[in-house]
């Protein structure tokens, strides 16, 4: 799948008993996700341990690390980070030590009430762009491209719906794909989480409250997290979660684009087996734009 450098548990300990005694003799224990950037680590009861799992992730978790303090205060929770140090683990990298943060993934089966969940979604988006971008990082190859201007990514995205052409419409999605790189974002660049999928959503008691996962965050085009509307909120609640966000329609017709573009890149790529929760999620995107 990738060059995966996943240490044992053994490792962590050692790891642990380096830079953080105090927390050396708790259970470790790593955990399965569909994310293809980190391995995770629950430690204890109470903490998390990331660390990238590859080279070209190093810089993505430097960027969250760098920038996750700034998001503190957001309608929904993010990472509060404990720890941040360096290793040197088949890479060198830093990692970082969380708070765990209490919930599930927030698939449809754990939302109680989709309109509100896509709600909250909407608040904190807002709330998000409200947030100052001075020095911040702008949307490349940093944060794997999203929220470029979407014509970028017109080669990649074309061949991956060529290869999907045995299971999607082809066809409609090369006009979905044309129309919206038609358009432009007239706005400055707002802060990004870049991949608002379930897995990256925390819920409990069936609500929506944490947004994990910040290694995509930058600044640029909003559509790419407005592309949630297709991959994560119920269909019955799109159209209030645009009107909450207040789109117009050319960033709504991108935010389609950047769903297509998820979904296709992901399932050109994993199908086979090499990350089928991933592919389902994407399967489901596309599902949602009409694609299948």
């Amino acid at each position: 799948m990738h060059d995966d450098i996943a240490p044992g548990e053994d490792v962590i300990r050692q790891l642990l008993s380096e830079k953080t005694p105090q927390w050396a003799d708790l259970p470790i224990r790593r955990l399965a996700s569909s994310g293809t950037d980190n391995a995770i680590y629950r430690i204890g009861e109470g903490l998390l341990l990331r660390l990238p799992r590859r080279e070209d992730a190093v810089r993505l978790i430097d960027k969250e690390l760098d920038w996750l303090p700034r998001f503190a205060g957001l309608p929904l929770d993010v990472p509060r980070l404990r720890f941040r140090g360096s290793a040197e683990l088949g890479l060198k990298c830093d990692f970082g030590i969380f708070d765990w943060m209490e919930g599930e993934v927030a698939s449809s089966a754990n939302i109680a009430d989709p309109t509100a969940a896509a709600l909250a979604l909407a608040e904190f988006l807002k709330a998000l762009h409200r947030i100052g971008t001075k020095d911040a990082p702008l949307a490349g190859d940093l944060n794997h491209r999203r929220g470029v201007v979407l014509d970028v990514l017109s080669s990649v995205t074309l061949s991956a719906i060529d290869i999907l052409a045995d299971e999607i419409d082809a066809p409609a999605a090369r006009n979905l794909w044309q129309r919206a790189c038609s358009t432009a974002h007239r706005g400055a660049p707002v802060w990004l989480h870049g991949d608002l999928k379930a897995d990256n959503l925390i819920a409990r008691a069936g609500r929506l409250i944490g947004v994990i996962d910040w290694g995509l965050c930058a600044i640029g085009d909003p559509a790419a997290d407005y592309a949630a509307a297709w991959s994560w909120v119920d269909p019955s609640a799109r159209d209030g979660f645009r009107v909450a966000c207040e789109v117009d329609d050319s960033d709504w017709l991108r935010a389609e684009g950047w769903a297509l573009y998820g979904a296709v890149i992901a399932l050109s790529y994993y199908r086979g087996g090499l990350n089928e929760a991933l592919c389902e999620q994407s399967r489901l995107t596309l599902s949602r734009l009409g694609m299948r």
